[in-house]
């Protein structure tokens, strides 16, 4: 697929944002890639890389003023790729740790989109990811459940504010996928059996399937797609798995 523009990866340091960048490149995307940690390679006509926190204002403006200098255009394609799973119940959540799941996964994507939105005249569109956690009640997934609830609110409201200006926002709602963030939950070979099972498909996700789908999403095939939430969850959400 080759899709011309610019597209602005945040959380690009990390494994989801990684497999996005890849891929933008192989497709001949210029990319933006934004990350609080430092991001490896050199920056070059077709890619550049902005250590700033999209979690402020300041970082979103920090990266796409950078990005207008560098390329002398704003991005056209916003992959909003920053989040963050913390498990618990309810009665063992904290205020603190309420907070920490809303900040990372629902503000930094208001502050992105917003950003995103304000720099482009007409014509774009956004990705934002939700979570299984936020179409099928799980356990210990309250904070990080509202959360995503929340992103999924903004996609439908946002979508509905900037239909008129020809920008489409959409998201992906993942089920568990191999990363370094979800090594965790699949740390040795009984809990990587455990979260298997639940899933119809009998694996988890990895990140280039999450990548592909986000680019097409992204890209002008999908040109009459907006306001949606895509579940890309191994058919999680959907179906029940065979039990034997």
């Amino acid at each position: 697929m080759d899709d011309s523009g610019i597209v602005w990866i945040t959380g690009a340091a990390g494994g989801i944002g990684r497999a996005v960048a890849r891929l933008a490149r192989a497709e001949g995307r210029r990319c933006l890639l934004q990350s609080r940690r430092e991001i490896e390679g050199v920056d070059d006509e077709y890619c550049l890389r902005v250590q700033s926190d999209v979690g402020t204002e300041a970082g979103v403006s920090d990266a796409l003023e950078a990005a207008r200098a560098h390329f002398g255009e704003p991005p056209d394609q916003l992959c909003h790729c920053v989040g963050a799973v913390a498990l618990g119940a309810l009665g063992r959540t904290s205020l603190d740790q309420w907070n920490a799941q809303l900040h990372a996964n629902a503000t930094t994507a208001f502050l992105a989109l917003r950003g995103f939105a304000a720099a482009r005249s007409e014509g774009g569109s956004a990705l934002l990811f939700s979570s299984v956690a936020a179409r099928i009640g799980t356990p210990n997934h309250s904070a990080v459940a509202a959360a995503k609830g929340a992103v999924e609110a903004l996609v439908r409201a946002a979508a509905a504010d900037l239909a008129p200006r020809r920008l489409r926002i959409n998201a992906l709602a993942l089920g568990l996928t191999e990363t370094p963030m979800t090594a965790g939950f699949v740390r040795d070979e009984r809990s990587r059996q455990a979260v298997t099972a639940q899933y119809p498909l009998g694996r988890i996700g990895t990140a280039e399937e999450i990548a592909a789908a986000a680019l097409w999403l992204l890209s002008k095939q999908c040109g009459w797609i907006t306001g949606q939430i895509l579940p890309v969850d191994g058919g999680f959400s959907a179906i029940r798995p065979l039990q034997r």
